[in-house]
């Protein structure tokens, strides 16, 4: 875990650096003019025709003569995009200057190429630039340019035509504009707003004024028409402006706002980015740096945008207001007190201080399931300062109802969603946070590995043939022979559930040579080796627990008081008990799955782990501890050994508590897994029971189960091993979500993902290229299977 949060920070200081260093958000552009071609600073057709538009999208113009050379680092660093507007073809070294474009796009910032490319010849040799060069830097923009030009306008007629677009003051009329060169579209996510077709090729119509993800540009002739001495202006600039420097999210992908090394910011941080990228959701972060470069458009190329923050930060509350006017959606993840963001945070005043709330409840809808609502009346939380706005819509409060927990609000076109709380530094409620970001957008798309896998941990165990409370008159080896075993296998095949037990040989406190496993063999009729044997005789998965209950580290926690004084003694007890293993099942059967003691392992453990037991591919820790956050585990291939996978569980135990609930929720919306424990001996442990017998944990498990399969029905139940195949196979899995209006595209890179679908107030229409596996009653919500690597949805 310390090499995972390391990994984390330096990535993040880099993003930090990358986008300080690049400019990506700044609040000024640099305007390229040719004085060789009668321009000056207020002499050029940006000045004239596009400084005013972009001084109303919050951004100042700073100009600079390019015959005077290329701009350095130094100048360009301040600015966000770099616009050209130049009259001729030719410049001094046009290679030099192509190379400058990209490296601008390989920057992050935009690049505006509108009139002339003006680099298609070198003005000092007359040489023209070859067409393989030029087109290295046009395809950036989605083109790619294949000359063939012709100023003959009876050969030429409009194709496409956005008339929104390049019609402002006039009709376009390709014969009167009679200019034209050959451009391919390269780019699939190219927006072509006009083309223009030579009638006397046969190829497809050439692309003149486009825009993508890097800029855009837009060819001579097409862009004004003098007539009768006045300019008019066909394009409409400013539109033009925002669509190639604020390009409108068409593919699903969320902005996230922190304050880096704010209390809990950095958890919080962390488990965004893991819950985003277990669910495969395009996300980019947005550090405090560069908070004040920002402008009122800068989150149109976002779905929804999600804020890490405590307070203000520096953020120009025009920008989320802006946003939630033209319909934006936002998530608050962290409580604050927030001066000038209050009123877009749905927040209208601040309380000087709050008290430790017990219990919260949240309102059904919110979660994902039939039936989400939760009601926890022990789970400590603090509230936030902030009051909600009289017409906020309250979600979820404490226990008692006095204590507002998350509400919702209603601003301009948009909505906002503000949690009133600091619990996501935990990290057992990453499954909140994309449900929130799937509830809040009009259309939300996740993707699930959907699994279900279940845990017998200790099992079978060392059993002592003595009668313990409150299975008297059965001994212990009585019980778990005769009734637990029968009974949790017919409970679990009535599930159509498959399970690994995971055996464990001694509960002994060995930390030094030599090591014995006689515990393992005090049972009546050798009762624990016959019913591993039964496992492996039925094709039940058999893992291993370790040869005794000792975490395999030398950090001692309140779980893990004794601990081990190095590798070597771990190494050591573990041969002892790979031979034992050998003995007595056999070299083919040695285990592919390893449950840790208390579920800690330090790296120190894993690597013996590894080198004595190869065959151990899943290994399953915690997911987070407040215990040993040190030795929690995210899922995924271990850093220092990429051929062992963490498999952390999520919940445990017989008994459907409302935190239980909570796990379950929290784990199939995040990391798409019920990934759950239960124990042999559970009955006997009152903190573990709730006070319930034998047959009181059955009825609860069976509780547990329905809650499962009736929220979640399209999960699917596989033992560990075969889950950790999955897992392997869903992280190799690539998915684009698009979204267009009612029309929903998913592509992958292989058949068989699954998906959930949120599509609050609209039903499903039709669904091509993929399978429905389940939809919701009770909230908009569809589960799709991809059939093939294209799907599309109508929404209706």
């Amino acid at each position: 875990m310390k090499k995972t949060v390391l990994y984390l920070l330096i990535l993040f200081i880099g993003l930090t650096a990358l986008y300080s260093q690049d400019a990506v958000y700044q609040k000024s552009v640099l305007a390229l003019y040719k004085s060789s071609e009668n321009q000056t600073e207020k002499e050029n057709e940006i000045f004239f025709y596009m400084s005013r538009a972009l001084e109303e999208m919050g951004l100042k113009v700073v100009y600079w003569d390019i015959d005077r050379g290329i701009p350095g680092e130094s100048v360009t660093r301040f600015h966000r995009a770099i616009i050209s507007w130049f009259r001729g073809p030719a410049m001094r070294d046009p290679e030099a200057y192509l190379d400058f474009l990209e490296r601008m796009i390989a920057q992050g910032k935009k690049v505006l190429a509108v009139d002339n490319m003006g680099a298609y010849q070198d003005r000092d040799t007359g040489d023209y630039v070859r067409p393989l060069r030029l087109n290295t830097t046009l395809t950036k923009l989605g083109i790619m340019y294949l000359g063939d030009w012709t100023q003959d306008g009876s050969l030429l007629e409009l194709d496409h035509v956005n008339s929104s677009m390049v019609e402002k003051d006039g009709k376009q009329d390709a014969s009167q504009s009679a200019f034209f060169y050959h451009f391919l579209p390269t780019d699939h996510e190219l927006k072509t707003w006009l083309s223009i077709k030579r009638k006397d090729r046969e190829y497809d119509s050439s692309p003149v004024i486009v825009t993508n993800k890097n800029g855009g540009f837009a060819l001579s002739r097409y862009i004004y028409r003098v007539e009768n001495g006045t300019v008019k202006l066909l394009l409409d600039v400013p539109r033009f402006l925002k669509e190639a420097l604020f390009p409108e999210a068409e593919e699903q992908k969320i902005a996230i706002l922190v304050n880096p090394g704010r209390s809990g910011s950095d958890k919080i941080l962390e488990y965004t980015e893991s819950a985003f990228s277990r669910s495969k959701i395009n996300y980019q972060i947005i550090p405090s740096n560069n908070f004040r470069g920002m402008v009122p458009h800068d989150f149109r190329p976002f779905t929804s945008v999600v804020l890490i923050l405590d307070s203000d930060s520096g953020i120009d509350p025009a920008v989320l207001e802006t946003y939630l006017e033209e319909g934006g959606r936002i998530i608050s993840l962290k409580t604050g007190r927030f001066n000038n963001l209050a009123p877009y945070l749905g927040m209208k005043e601040f309380r000087t201080r709050t008290r430790d709330n017990t219990g919260f409840k949240i309102s059904a809808g919110l979660l994902s399931g039939e039936s989400t609502e939760l009601n926890l009346r022990e789970y400590k939380w603090t509230p936030g300062v902030a009051v909600p706005v009289d017409n906020a819509e309250i979600l979820g409060t404490s226990y008692n109802g006095r204590e507002p927990l998350v509400w919702k609000t209603k601003i301009g076109k948009g909505e906002v969603l503000t949690w009133n709380w600091d619990l996501f530094a935990i990290g057992n409620l990453m499954g909140f946070i994309v449900d929130s970001v799937l509830y809040m957008q009009p259309v939300g798309l996740a993707a699930t590995p959907a699994l279900s896998i279940m845990y017998i941990d200790d099992w079978p165990l060392p059993m002592y043939n003595i009668v313990r409370e409150p299975m008297a008159p059965l001994t212990d080896t009585e019980f778990y022979t005769t009734v637990w075993w029968p009974d949790i296998q017919k409970i679990l095949a009535g599930w159509e559930q498959p399970f690994s037990s995971f055996i464990i040989f001694n509960y002994n406190v060995n930390r030094e040579p030599p090591y014995q496993t006689g515990e393992f063999f005090v049972a009546e009729d050798n009762a624990p080796l016959k019913m591993a044997r039964e496992h492996l005789e039925k094709g039940i998965e058999l893992g291993f627990h370790g040869y005794n209950h000792l975490s395999l580290t030398p950090r001692s926690s309140e779980l893990n008081a004794f601990v081990w004084s190095g590798e070597e003694n771990m190494r050591t007890s573990l041969e002892m008990a790979r031979e034992e293993w050998i003995r007595l099942f056999g070299n083919h059967n040695l285990p592919r799955s390893y449950v840790a003691p208390h579920n800690v392992i330090s790296p120190e453990g894993i690597k013996v782990l590894h080198e004595v037991f190869p065959s151990i591919k899943a290994v399953c820790t915690l997911h987070t501890s407040s215990e040993t956050p040190e030795e929690a585990y995210e899922y995924g291939p271990n850093p220092d050994f990429p051929d062992v996978y963490m498999l952390p569980r999520l919940t445990s135990g017989f008994n459907l508590t409302e935190e239980i609930k909570m796990g379950i929720l929290s784990g199939v919306s995040g990391p798409g897994l019920f990934i759950h424990f239960i124990h042999a001996d559970d009955v006997y442990d009152p903190y573990r029971s709730l006070g319930n017998d034998w047959n009181g944990l059955k009825e609860e498990f069976d509780k547990l189960m329905t809650f499962v399969r009736s929220n979640h029905p399209y999960l699917r139940p596989m033992n560990v091993y075969d889950g950790f195949r999955a897992m392997q196979h869903f992280d190799s899995q690539a998915v684009d979500f698009r979204i267009d209006g009612d029309t929903v595209k998913v592509s992958t890179n292989s058949s068989g993902l699954i998906f959930r679908v949120r599509h609050e107030g609209k039903s499903v229409g039709s669904v091509r290229g993929g399978t429905v596996l389940y939809s919701y009653k009770n909230i908009d919500e569809t589960v799709i299977r991809t059939d093939g690597t294209e799907v599309e949805i109508r929404l209706r």
